[in-house]
């Protein structure tokens, strides 16, 4: 008997931190996505009602290869950085690079 009270004693303080450590991991798991890279034609970028539209691409050449704009819509809110002329295609359009969540 008293080896449990005695366990009982040593476990009920360490159970609120065990659980404070599980809730801090959470909670950081939940707190989105990894900020992303994304390029597109200059031509086709537009701001529109809270929204980012493109010919959005993961890298400079899809950029210049894909000659319209995309259904993947990119929250304004989102934008980590202003889009920025990183380059031309072979064509001479400006791709331009968008760092967002």
């Amino acid at each position: 008997m008293r080896q449990w009270l005695l366990v009982a004693g040593l476990m009920l303080p360490v159970s609120p931190l065990v659980l404070a450590v599980d809730d801090t991991t959470g909670s950081q798991t939940e707190q989105g996505q990894s900020p992303t890279l994304s390029f597109c034609q200059q031509r086709f970028y537009e701001e529109d009602d809270g929204r980012l539209k493109c010919n959005w691409a993961v890298n400079f050449n899809f950029a210049c290869f894909v000659s319209y704009p995309s259904n993947k819509v990119i929250q304004a809110g989102a934008k980590i950085s202003e889009p920025e002329v990183v380059g031309e295609c072979d064509d001479g359009e400006p791709i331009i690079k968008l760092f967002h969540y």
